[in-house]
């Protein structure tokens, strides 16, 4: 019997409900126990645990190129205990509080559900990758339930705009969308129904979210993440153009993604990615206030991403969250634009983009659920960091009391989070266990590496030491006995793979 896929409306909980999401956590918490963690997610867990303070945190963070509700939930976390893990399961409740508001509240067919549950943005990035991109995607979830009473919920609704905008950039964009769009249907409406200091208040409270928000946006003068607060891509370039539209075509499917170094490529996916917002725009067509949403929002992420950050599915996926958030608002809105009237010769195409559209959603969800499943069964297989693996080996030698030289120092920072100790960064000179992408930090070679080792020996560093790189060690020094340990090589993350070495003076 065919399975009739359609955005009708599913009334009231169910057992599929219940069942979907009691699968969705059980799978959940099975993948993110499992998952090992890498540099992003566990640097930011470093700098909670290893500042000395408020003011020393609060510049730390500075560097991270994040709005600061993360890291105080972090904070928050660390203080019952020095265990990251409790980071990895506060976020499988992030996600799982967010995807049950999808599951029971969002207006698609329980098929569509169970495909958009599944897929590789909120099942594996925004699930298993413990990440701030959480917590935008939960208040995001929540302003789709929210909104059909926004009206009478103004204060609430800055609340969850405010959670969206501290959460990350991306999350930032859309909250800014959304609030700009509710803003203009408030004055078109001329606040009927409203009291004036509750919409001021809520306006007040959103205002002073985004103000905190872009300030800990705006890097430190020292800052080189991203290249700093100077590296911004002013140019009129047809090939960054082509390259920014097609993280539409990247978003929403996902399965097959052009590589940025084909420009053929990029240009016929751009055009591919034009097409699609063209096919979504004319099904939101009679629905202003949810087109203007959008087309907003991803349009100040693509423009976010000319600018600035060609980023990667993480960054970009939030436009596939725009596009399944307006469908759902769509569902709950009533049109306010007769298209076949104001626009007659469109007519025949927007009734054939009424009619593809049930089916083309399902397309993109499909696509979503195999890139989910390839990168859930991998994550299984393949370890996403070697880290854990080797702070486990080290542990089992008995050599993670040792004193620690690692490099490169970001690269080997997630070790640092699974011993609960420092390491030795020769990138900075210092014992450390967090890295600040600043100007401090002096790249080095082997010799400058070993020669820091030697001229530690005996006053900073106790031989035997342990030298943990992300490389093979090339080159050697007379005056040290290196002898190789370990190369712990199973990683996704190519550059998280390690190679140890045991270290001491060569008249030893």
């Amino acid at each position: 019997m065919p399975l009739k896929l359609s955005l009708a409306k599913v009334n009231g909980k169910s057992r599929f409900e219940v069942y979907l999401f009691c699968f969705y956590l059980a799978l959940g918490l099975g993948g993110i126990l499992n998952h090992a963690m890498w540099r992003d997610e566990l640097n930011g867990w470093l700098i909670v645990r290893d500042s000395a303070d408020w003011p020393s945190l609060w510049q730390s963070l500075r560097y991270e190129g994040h709005p600061i509700l993360w890291y105080l939930c972090l904070w928050i976390l660390e203080k019952g205990t020095n265990n990251p893990l409790s980071m990895q399961i506060f976020h499988w409740g992030l996600g799982a509080v967010a995807t049950g508001l999808f599951i029971f509240k969002a207006p698609f067919s329980r098929p569509q559900k169970l495909l958009f549950v599944l897929g590789y943005l909120p099942f594996y990035e925004y699930f298993l990758i413990s990440r701030n991109y959480a917590l935008g995607y939960l208040a995001l979830m929540g302003v789709c339930v929210l909104f059909p009473r926004r009206r009478r919920r103004y204060g609430l609704m800055a609340l969850l705009l405010g959670i969206m905008a501290n959460s990350n950039a991306y999350a930032l964009l859309i909250s800014l969308a959304l609030a700009g769009v509710l803003g203009l249907e408030a004055y078109q409406n001329r606040l009927r129904g409203v009291k004036l200091w509750t919409f001021g208040s809520a306006v007040a409270l959103y205002s002073g979210a985004v103000a905190l928000a872009v300030w800990m946006l705006l890097p430190p003068g020292d800052s080189v993440l991203q290249g700093g607060g100077s590296q911004w891509f002013w140019q009129i370039d047809l090939y960054r153009f082509n390259q920014t539209l097609s993280r539409v075509w990247n978003s929403y499917v996902l399965v097959l993604v052009p590589s940025d170094a084909q420009a053929w490529a990029v240009a016929i996916f751009s055009a591919l990615s034009l097409g699609i917002l063209a096919f979504w725009t004319l099904y939101l067509a009679d629905y202003p206030l949810v087109l203007g949403f959008y087309l907003l929002a991803s349009g100040l992420i693509l423009l976010f991403t000319y600018l600035k950050f060609l980023g990667s599915a993480r960054h970009y996926g939030h436009l596939f969250l725009i596009l399944i958030s307006a469908l759902w608002l769509r569902r709950n809105e009533r049109p306010s634009f007769t298209f076949a009237q104001k626009i007659p010769r469109l007519t025949a195409l927007k009734s054939w983009v009424e009619k593809t559209a049930p089916q083309a959603l399902t397309l993109i969800l499909v696509l979503q659920l195999i890139a989910g499943g390839v990168a859930f069964g991998r994550d299984l297989t393949l370890p996403y960091s070697a880290s854990r693996e080797t702070a486990r080996y080290l542990q089992r030698r008995e050599l993670s009391d040792l004193d620690l030289i690692g490099s490169e120092d970001f690269a080997v920072s997630p070790i640092s989070a699974y011993l609960n100790r420092q390491i030795y960064y020769p990138e900075s000179r210092r014992q450390g266990s967090y890295v600040l992408f600043n100007q401090s930090r002096q790249p080095v070679n082997d010799q400058e590496i070993l020669a820091q080792i030697e001229a530690g020996l005996g006053s900073q560093f106790t031989a035997p030491v342990i030298l943990i790189l992300n490389r093979p060690l090339q080159d050697r020094r007379e005056s040290l006995r290196i002898e190789p340990i370990q190369e712990i090589k199973r990683s996704f993350i190519g550059n998280e793979q390690y190679y140890l070495y045991r270290i001491t003076p060569a008249e030893g």
